[in-house]
């Protein structure tokens, strides 16, 4: 079974300015529970769900898919926005560096769909997509993935109000679609050209 995740690493830990961080990024969210990382790094994250890891020199955020589809630019910070599926062979890349993009990647079963901005370092010597992402967390959170423990401590937030806004918006412009395409095929062709990058592991 392949992994399936997505989220936000940040080169800068927040856990003392975390009520700062939610600013910056326009989120409010209210803390559910402290849980490990286990949990926190678990298989595709719920809508509403934001879990959060503190390494010593970053921030690692887990979030639903649908919110990882563009960059958290921040302006004094580097920030890399992720998604990866390796069930469906479907990644998303967005880093940013002080505010500004420097990278973005799409890739759906080895096609590369979007392939903008500098390489990044790691992409030198990584054999693939989902590579340069676990490699990429590790330069920006400054620790690898694969060495963080199981039982660490990860804190579980749950949006509120912003989201529930985003989430109820993102389901009108669904229904807006489906309808569309039921109105007639030239319809269907032209929605389905511009399909929405994550709906390929759905």
């Amino acid at each position: 079974m392949g992994f399936n995740l997505s989220g936000l690493a940040i080169n800068k830990n927040y856990e003392k300015d975390f009520g700062q961080l939610q600013k910056e990024l326009g989120w409010n969210l209210e803390k559910h529970s402290d849980i490990d990382f286990e949990t926190a790094s678990s298989n595709w994250t719920d809508d509403g769900i934001c879990d959060v890891y503190f390494s010593e020199k970053g921030t690692l955020i887990f979030m639903s898919m649908d919110m990882c589809t563009e960059s958290f630019p921040l302006k004094n910070d580097n920030t890399l926005t992720f998604a990866l599926s390796e069930t469906s062979m479907a990644f998303n890349i967005n880093y940013c560096e002080n505010g500004i993009e420097k990278r973005s990647i799409l890739e759906v079963e080895d096609n590369r769909m979007q392939d903008e901005g500098e390489k990044l370092i790691v992409e030198d010597s990584s054999e693939d997509t989902s590579e340069i992402i676990w490699n990429q967390i590790e330069v920006v959170i400054g620790k690898r993935f694969w060495d963080i423990e199981p039982d660490e401590k990860a804190v579980r937030y749950m949006f509120v109000n912003t989201n529930a806004i985003q989430s109820e918006t993102k389901i009108i412009e669904k229904e807006t679609q489906e309808t569309q395409i039921n109105k007639n095929q030239e319809t269907f062709v032209a929605t389905n050209e511009s399909k929405k990058w994550w709906e390929f592991w759905k």
